[in-house]
């Protein structure tokens, strides 16, 4: 029975892989196609904009308070159990939820509308600011209305069925916006499309859902008290972390218009297109694994647990130790080929960028694990501190060295806090077993880790220095010779490492497994 839910777990998490990671590639490739078409024929403020109000609607989804990542959690069980009724409960509290958060982010996004031109340091040239306001917060409304309704096919490992239907409707609105850009130049338009596709998917998989689970229409049960209980602490602790978050990841833009000024905004923007698509891009490739390490939590005892975690936590590592050197060495020359040399940050603001996203992107293994074993309740404190740090820092940085500043308060908070509090966390209260040891290996891996990444940024910047990429050409020969480096270094670091081996015949194992 351990190896057919093995099999199972692996089968699911390789579906759901190759969508997520499939359909990511495609759309990004479309979305560069589109930044530069934006970028063509609508002026730099306009996409400060479009940075700004992405920002500050991320900080109304606070009204989300983590209410998805604790519902989530609680489908994990009775999916594993196939516990119809329990089920059918928790979708309707679900779907209650969600449409109180709708009605609270709706709410609160009129009420700041009169403070707009306080965000904005320099808004000429940008026409119906309001009506382009008004837009952005519809779309974060609407978002909640139907899309509870795809946890229950994560809740049984298969969120493929939604991801599928989502990257194509991404696809085709993306197309259309260039489109309307070329022809129009019209941003209204441009918003219009982004409104109406993004109900497209969350209606058909509604449907599906209704089809194949009709039991959930049927009851309109709320879950009993107990369970009632159990979940709103949950959600009461992913608050703490919602809030964390969106303090840390949505205010950049906001300080930075405030501070420096919008087009330093566009100018972030660019890289920040980059660094989410590669981040969107690992989101997909984590959240194949998430259904999986649901049911593995729920059944599964803690020594196989942390094994898988040691995989998983060296294939992360290996993931965004390539991004970050590779952005270190190659970051402005990908800038000015596809925008300009003028949309260029300065080599010490990028260094400080890709330092962000590689402390950030070492935190996901953690918080997957987190959220499998459902360990919200013993952090809940931290966001606040990481909050405080941030914003502090940040604001004493920017008046010295402006957008570096503002980016390196987001690595001293994320360093001072999450960097060693999700680890302890996952391993005193989810593996337990001899938790003080393996805690201690793991910032030893860490450090060396850092160490490895930080000699191989500066080897491959400093060759792309000296023979800096002019073309498309040079680029991508230097993108092939870094990727080579990068290789043989890894091979050699983790060939003898008992991970690196289970992590090599699992793929084998998956190989054989599609050649038969």
């Amino acid at each position: 029975l351990v190896g057919s839910e093995m099999c199972i777990r692996d089968r699911y998490t390789l579906i759901n892989m190759v969508v997520n990671v499939g359909g990511q590639l495609m759309n990004q490739v479309l979305l560069f196609i589109s930044r530069m078409v934006f970028i063509h024929y609508l002026s730099a403020a306009y996409l400060g904009v479009n940075g700004l109000f992405t920002d500050v609607l991320g900080i109304l989804n606070l009204a989300e308070l983590g209410v998805g990542t604790a519902m989530i959690y609680s489908l994990y069980e009775p999916a594993a159990k196939n516990d119809e009724h329990r089920l059918a409960q928790l979708m309707n509290l679900y779907r209650l939820l969600y449409r109180i958060v709708a009605v609270v982010v709706l709410l609160v996004g009129l009420a700041l509308m009169p403070f707009l031109g306080f965000f904005i340091k320099d808004s000429s040239g940008i026409e119906h600011l309001r009506l382009i306001y008004l837009m952005y917060v519809a779309n974060s409304v609407c978002s909640y209305l139907l899309s509870y309704k795809n946890s229950i096919y994560l809740a049984y490992q298969k969120a493929y069925v939604r991801n599928l239907w989502a990257q194509l409707c991404d696809a085709v609105k993306t197309l259309f916006q260039i489109v309307l850009i070329v022809l129009t130049g019209n941003f209204i338009l441009y918003l219009a499309v982004q409104f109406v596709m993004q109900f497209i998917p969350n209606i058909i998989v509604s449907v599906k859902v209704d089809k194949e689970f009709p039991y959930l229409k049927e009851c309109r049960e709320l879950p009993e008290k107990e369970k009632f209980h159990g979940i709103l602490r949950n959600v009461g602790a992913m608050s703490f972390h919602k809030l964390g978050t969106v303090i840390v990841r949505n205010t950049d833009s906001l300080l930075m218009s405030s501070f420096v000024g919008l087009l330093s905004v566009g100018i972030y923007s660019n890289y920040k297109l980059v660094l989410s698509g590669i981040n969107n891009l690992m989101d997909k490739f984590s959240n194949a694994f998430t259904g999986s390490l649901g049911n593995l939590g729920a059944i599964e005892d803690e020594t196989r647990v942390y094994s898988i975690y040691r995989e998983l936590d060296l294939l992360f590592f290996v993931i965004y130790a390539y991004w970050t050197a590779g952005l270190f060495a190659l970051f402005n020359a990908f800038i000015t080929l596809c925008f300009g040399a003028e949309y260029c940050f300065s080599t010490a603001t990028v260094a400080v960028l890709v330092t962000e996203f590689y402390v950030s992107g070492q935190r996901k293994v953690n918080l997957l694990f987190r959220e499998a074993k459902g360990l919200f309740w013993y952090d809940r404190y931290k966001p606040l501190f990481e909050s405080a740090i941030n914003l502090a820092a940040s604001l004493l940085l920017v008046q010295k060295f402006g957008v570096a500043g503002i980016l390196g308060g987001t690595v001293i908070s994320t360093v001072t806090t999450c960097l060693w509090m999700e680890p302890y966390i996952l391993m005193r209260y989810g593996i337990r077993e001899d938790w003080q040891g393996k805690l201690k290996d793991y910032f030893v891996r860490y450090a060396e880790r850092v160490a490895v990444v930080a000699a191989l940024a500066a080897v491959s910047y400093g060759w792309v220095s000296f023979c800096p990429a002019k073309n498309i050409g040079w680029f991508l020969l230097d993108g092939v010779l870094y990727t080579l480096l990068f290789g043989a270094v890894m091979v050699v670091l983790h060939r003898n490492a008992p991970e690196f081996n289970q992590l090599k015949g699992r793929v084998t194992a998956v190989m054989k497994r599609r050649e038969s």
